[in-house]
């Protein structure tokens, strides 16, 4: 079976710090790129796909410019790359649900070189 979705981009611009003690003074700010795909669970019925892309900006703009250590989501955990997309993943999988759409895979990064993905429908061998 083809691999179809759809392709949303996103940058959000955060500030973080990944010593143990979540020290604001070490922070340090990143513009990332988060990547996700989304496959509408009914393929014969359209879609308006701006709402999607609407309940994803009104979740990340939550974040937008933050010290994001001190907020909700990572209040018990360090905001590393791979924390921050696995804890992104987890609530945008629950907004996009509530579209009737499934999230195949998120792509999260700080750099254009380095990507961690999740997915949980995607398997590579």
């Amino acid at each position: 079976m083809a691999f179809k979705a759809y392709k949303y981009t996103f940058k959000l611009h955060i500030s973080h710090s990944i010593a143990a003690a979540s020290d604001e003074q070490q922070a340090h700010n990143h513009t990332i790129k988060i990547v996700l795909y989304i496959q509408n669970r009914e393929q014969s019925v359209f879609s308006s796909y701006d709402v999607i892309e609407k309940a994803v900006e009104d979740f990340l703009k939550e974040y937008e410019g933050k010290y994001i250590n001190n907020t909700t989501l990572f209040q018990n955990s360090i905001p590393t790359i791979e924390n921050i997309g696995m804890r992104f993943y987890t609530a945008l999988k629950e907004i996009v649900l509530a579209q009737n759409f499934d999230l195949l895979k998120l792509e999260i990064s700080e750099t254009p070189t380095r990507i961690f993905s999740i997915s949980e429908k995607l398997f590579v061998t």
